[in-house]
């Protein structure tokens, strides 16, 4: 809650009481007393018995409702202040105006007006943004309201099913037009098509699957969806109708991918979503994307939707924007506290070459730039030489030099630029130009601190790369700090996982007894639930290598083979890649099928489940590095 709102809130509650207190408590002043009689007003003035219970019942209705409407209006962002002050302060005047109006039953009816209308204002408003099941001031909320107020005098009424599938509440909001007049005609004619509770229902799987893309395509059988959810690109899942005779008796939910669903209903609920997105519009224009809202459980994502030709089909691509990743520290990456110490000091470091690198499109623009953030910034000059035509994200106190590789600048040009103000820090993303590399490692043995960011398998084949790219052996081998490397994982979902006896083979790799780690996890037989929407993993995490010390430089020095290159990274205290993540599964966090689909594991026919196996493609310390090639996850970002 906003400590502006929250002040806001308290200072009405605690003015209003205030006030009630004062009026009621000055003895002082002659306040008319209370009437013997029941229902009437004695000669002072003062309420009867009756009203004065029934004005302290109005009290205390809306402290209680008005302090809901705070909370609830901050919730779905709907003017939180407005709202709280149109419930406090006309019931705080027409509570005091009703102790002296000579007609009692007036009283009451103003205090019940000033309590209620406000109230019924403000559900107007916020239906439209909430779930059918969080519904006031309709026959489901009063049907709600009777089957409580029984159930506490012990009465066992059937609660009123609501037909909402455990799926978020999702309102479609035009937002691509040039005016709001053109918004609202777009919105509205969406609305009235056939297909809308179809889009409807799509953009509702698609937020409680997590989705960060929606992809629809026509097949030979019909309309098939598609989520991409923590990386991965796959069918829309969706709970399988139970087996008949299968009973009453409690089973679990058996998830399954969703059937394509029919071209006719399909269609119509496309044309719904292009209709919303302007898309004819913006075809007109020339523009390649279209655009709208959603409004999940009263919280706005912006959606873009693009078509894209395939070998096989058309697609409707929806992109659903999700709240970006937002780490504050080197841990909230998944890297241990041992490690994040490491790399903590190494870039505290007056000179010298820090590496960052993963394959291709897992996460290393996140650990980069969290890497960045963990500097002292404020202490030394840094400068960032960056593509114009790529866009990044900037870190504070880091002054982007930019070039642009569209019109034929290299990086070396911005480079000498950047060199005239005389910084103490460079970094660069990306590094693929030889000339940049050569130069960077050179200022790094002469007085510069330097980070750069390059796509690699591992931390060892960050380091070959630097020597391809023609950095001498003797130099690098002076000034490289560390290299850091990494791999996104998903993370089990905690509410389905099951578990299974740790295979001896995972206990002989992680050098533990059965007795010490009895069981590890893995992904439900059944197909996943309704927290992870049938995806079985929610959310993900990085697991790390670095490789630094004074051994594996002395080994880049003496031009080793990789084998020995690994070797002396293990005896600085570097873990392999493959033990982090095999150390992730002991831990629960994920499964044995995960970690052998990042590091690219194949199953050969008649082998155990993959449930139950080791990945013989993870290298152990000392044996060939890690392949290159292989399914990865997403980027964190």
């Amino acid at each position: 809650m906003p400590w502006r709102s929250q002040r806001f809130a308290m200072a009405g509650h605690a003015g209003c009481m205030f006030a009630v207190s004062a009026v009621v408590a000055r003895a002082d002043d002659a306040w008319p007393g209370t009437s013997p009689e029941w229902l009437t007003r004695d000669a002072a003035g003062g309420l009867a018995i009756l009203p004065l219970v029934c004005w302290w019942a109005w009290i205390a209705a809306w402290a209680a409702t008005s302090d809901w409407i705070f909370r609830d209006s901050a919730r779905f962002k709907i003017r939180p202040e407005f709202w709280t002050a149109c419930a406090v302060f006309p019931f705080v005047a027409c509570s005091l105006l009703a102790w002296w109006i000579p007609w009692s039953a007036a009283g009451q009816a103003l205090m019940a007006l000033a309590w209620l209308l406000p109230l019924f204002l403000y559900s107007r408003v916020r239906n439209p943004k909430a779930p059918p099941a969080e519904s006031i001031f309709t026959i489901a909320h009063l049907r709600r309201a009777l089957s409580a107020g029984l159930k506490l005098m012990g009465v066992k009424v059937k609660a009123p099913a609501i037909m909402d599938n455990g799926l978020p509440w999702v309102t479609l909001v035009a937002t691509a037009a040039e005016t709001p007049e053109e918004n609202q005609k777009w919105q509205e004619g969406a609305a009235a098509m056939p297909g809308f509770e179809t889009a409807k229902k799509l953009l509702q799987e698609a937020a409680a699957a997590r989705a960060s893309t929606m992809i629809i395509e026509a097949a030979a059988d019909g309309i098939r969806v598609g989520h991409a959810v923590d990386g991965i690109t796959g069918p829309s899942r969706a709970v399988k109708t139970p087996a008949k005779g299968s009973g009453k008796s409690k089973q679990a939910e058996v998830w399954a991918d969703a059937p394509p669903l029919d071209a006719t209903i399909g269609n119509a609920g496309l044309a719904v979503l292009r209709t919303i997105a302007g898309a004819e519009a913006a075809k007109l224009s020339g523009e390649k994307d279209a655009g709208f809202t959603i409004e999940v459980d009263g919280k706005k994502r912006p959606c873009r939707l693009s078509t894209r030709a395939t070998k096989t089909a058309k697609q409707v691509v929806i992109t659903l924007e999700i709240p970006p990743f937002a780490p504050k520290k080197l841990e909230d990456l998944g890297m241990s506290g041992a490690m994040a110490a490491r790399v903590r000091e190494l870039i505290a470091l007056e000179k010298g070459l820090f590496v960052v690198s993963s394959p291709p499109a897992t996460g290393c623009s996140t650990t980069f730039d969290m890497v960045l953030s963990s500097t002292d910034r404020l202490l030394r000059d840094f400068v960032s030489i960056e593509d114009s035509g790529i866009p990044h994200q900037e870190v504070q106190n880091i002054k982007p030099v930019r070039y642009s590789a569209a019109a034929g600048e290299v990086p070396l040009s911005a480079l000498k630029a950047a060199l005239l103000e005389y910084p103490r820090a460079i970094v660069t993303r990306d590094l693929v130009d030889k000339e940049m590399a050569v130069k960077l490692a050179e200022l790094a043995n002469d007085q510069q601190f330097v980070i750069v960011c390059l796509q690699a398998a591992d931390a060892l084949d960050a380091v070959q790369k630097l020597l391809d790219m023609g950095i001498p052996r003797d130099q690098l081998a002076r000034c490289l700090l560390g290299s850091l490397s990494q791999r996104i994982i998903r993370k089990l979902c905690m509410k389905c996982g099951e578990v299974l006896p740790t295979p001896p083979e995972l206990l002989q790799r992680l050098k533990v007894t059965a007795e010490e780690l009895p069981e590890i996890k893995r992904a439900s037989p059944h197909g996943g639930c309704r927290f992870c929407a049938g995806r079985q993993f929610v959310g993900r995490t990085a697991i790390f290598e670095l490789a630094a010390g004074p051994t594996v430089r002395q080994a880049i020095a003496k031009e080793v083979d990789a084998k020995v290159l690994r070797q002396a990274a293990v005896k600085d205290g570097m873990r392999p890649l493959s033990e982090e993540g095999l150390a992730v599964v002991a831990a629960g966090l994920t499964s044995l099928d995960e970690i052998q689909r990042v590091f690219g594991t194949k199953k050969e026919a008649g082998t155990p489940a993959a449930s139950k196996a080791v990945p013989q493609a993870v290298p152990r310390a000392g044996s060939k590095p890690v392949p290159k090639k292989g399914a990865q996850p997403g980027d964190k970002k």
